[in-house]
């Protein structure tokens, strides 16, 4: 079985994107209310960028990097 764990170690990071957005980092506007609940929509995009990081950083860019190594030998 081939190995998902990139899957896991993305949706963690696109569900820390949202926290760091709207719960820990929140833009202070008088207009706008500090409320991450009224922001759960944004998670329709938080977590598929996450998917993508995770694919990329876990399954692409390390075989860009061992093909890069090989053609430098």
């Amino acid at each position: 079985m081939k190995n998902y764990g990139w899957v896991v170690k993305g949706l963690v990071f696109g569900g820390l994107v949202w926290v760091l957005m709207y719960a820990i980092f929140p833009q202070f506007n008088d207009e706008q209310l500090v409320e991450p609940e009224k922001h759960l929509s944004e998670l329709l995009f938080a977590v598929p960028a996450g998917l993508l990081w995770g694919y990329y950083r876990f399954v692409v860019l390390p075989k860009k990097m061992a093909q890069r190594n090989k053609d430098k030998k």
